[in-house]
């Protein structure tokens, strides 16, 4: 016999199991905010929450409508719903879904990431207006804007372009900016885009993420964000100090940065009497970091090197990498004009590596190659000395990348015997990417297959 509390409850919730409807409306929303899918929602989705809730009952719908952080995070790919391939106009319904998402997301934070990537058959500056118009309708709750990514042509980016400088992101914490290459005359001045960003923490932009930066500004840029966590900047190796914002202290310091990338590339109008050589630009701006934290460490030299200008700015670098010692598991060291001796150097400096990736070029290295048998004897481990007498003991996971000619099968094998037998810190991965093949022997091929090493050798360019 039901019991009168029972038959009010299924009065009430009209099903005697509906146990979650007698949670506290709280607890409901929390779950529905669990269930959805995260960290993005799919706009044109209607069976992935939190659409799919609406189809269950009108109380679930409801209470869907009502809570704002259900809707306050999506991604949108355009050019890609299946109307756009019958129709110009197909992506239109994804920007009426944008519209509704952005209006019951009421006063909620925005995560939000737009892609857009054209068709090979479409004109490099011929794109689509509705990743242009999702992004000034996005611009329009840019004080929400909490997560953002942008990846599209640069065209699409002219209203954030014009109107950067005007624009305020009180709440924005992580900013990613990927345009697409294009030819279109106007881009992003990202100083302008920086300095009304008030809680940066994350910031990543690549090579065609609007004006060109010098390293001054990057200096300016990390200044007007001390708790950034991790960062990418693509940067002209140019630096001189006199910045205002770059140069009012020795120190940078960055307390809170964990993971730093920084690709330098060539100098436009550069005159060596005029400024620093690239070599000492770099290694005279990364003297003025104070990284407290730092993890991850990547490097890129995208420019033609001067091993001899190098070797004058060689000390002041691996003063920098030491000063980043005690907390630097993750290193990866691009192009840079390095001899192997130099590259020792460097590896000397950051004892507790965990991963090390060291690319240099597939073809002939005129200065003679950086990775050489020299490394690999230097890399190989001796159970006859004292553990911390060897280089990178801790050593787990390790890209190479060069011509190949200057290592030889014996040292190679040799280094990844000595890894192998390791028992606490065993190398476990050993990427190896060359223009000539290193190990020749199938039977030593054979041999590594079985091991406790991962080896993974390609041979010839990408």
């Amino acid at each position: 016999m039901i019991s009168r509390c029972q038959e009010n409850d299924n009065a009430r919730y009209g099903h005697n199991k509906c146990f979650i409807l007698r949670l506290p409306v709280e607890l409901q929303t929390q779950i529905f905010t669990e269930c959805a899918s995260r960290p993005y929602g799919q706009l044109m989705d209607a069976h992935a929450a939190p659409q799919v809730f609406l189809l269950v009952c009108k109380y679930w719908r409801d209470l869907a409508y009502a809570t704002s952080s259900l809707w306050s995070s999506f991604e949108l790919h355009f050019g890609t719903w299946p109307l756009n391939f019958e129709d110009p106009e197909g992506d239109a319904p994804i920007l009426s879904r944008m519209k509704l998402w952005l209006r019951r997301s009421g006063n909620y934070p925005l995560i939000v990431k737009l892609h857009y990537k054209p068709s090979m058959s479409t004109s490099r500056d011929e794109t689509s207006r509705f990743p242009t118009e999702a992004l000034t309708l996005l611009m329009q709750h840019c004080k929400r804007w909490r997560e953002i990514e942008l990846s599209m042509p640069n065209p699409c980016l002219t209203p954030l372009i014009r109107a950067a400088h005007e624009l305020d992101f009180p709440l924005l914490s992580s900013l990613i900016l990927n345009p697409l290459p294009s030819t279109h005359s106007e881009s992003l001045d990202f100083r302008d885009f920086s300095s009304n960003c008030g809680r940066l923490t994350h910031l990543h932009t690549n090579f065609e993420a609007g004006r060109v930066l010098t390293l001054d500004e990057c200096g300016i840029i990390l200044a007007q964000h001390p708790n950034l966590i991790s960062c990418t900047l693509y940067a002209q190796c140019i630096f001189d100090g006199s910045s205002q914002a770059a140069g009012s202290a020795d120190k940078l310091i960055l307390p809170a940065l964990s993971e730093f990338h920084l690709m330098v590339h060539s100098n436009s109008g550069y005159e060596p009497e005029a400024s620093l050589s690239p070599e000492a630009a770099l290694t005279t701006f990364l003297g003025r970091l104070e990284l407290c934290v730092l993890n991850v460490l990547h490097i890129e030299w995208l420019l033609d090197g001067n091993r001899a200008l190098w070797t004058t700015c060689h000390p002041s670098f691996v003063s920098f990498l030491e000063t980043i010692e005690p907390t630097l598991e993750i290193l990866s060291l691009g192009y840079l004009p390095l001899s192997d001796e130099q590259l020792i150097d460097c590896l000397r400096a950051v004892p507790y590596l965990t991963s090390l990736e060291l690319l240099f070029s597939l073809g002939e290295e005129p200065e003679g190659p950086a990775i050489t048998d020299k490394l690999l004897r230097a890399l190989t481990l001796n159970t006859k000395r004292v553990k911390s007498a060897n280089l990178l003991p801790m050593l787990r996971s390790l890209t190479l990348q060069c011509q190949g000619d200057g290592c030889s099968e014996e040292e190679t094998t040799r280094f990844l015997a000595s890894r192998a037998e390791e028992e606490l810190h065993a190398l476990q991965v050993l990427r190896f990417h060359t223009q000539v093949p290193i190990l020749r022997n199938d039977a030593l091929q054979s041999r590594w297959s079985e091991s406790s090493v991962k080896l993974i050798e390609v041979c010839g360019k990408d």
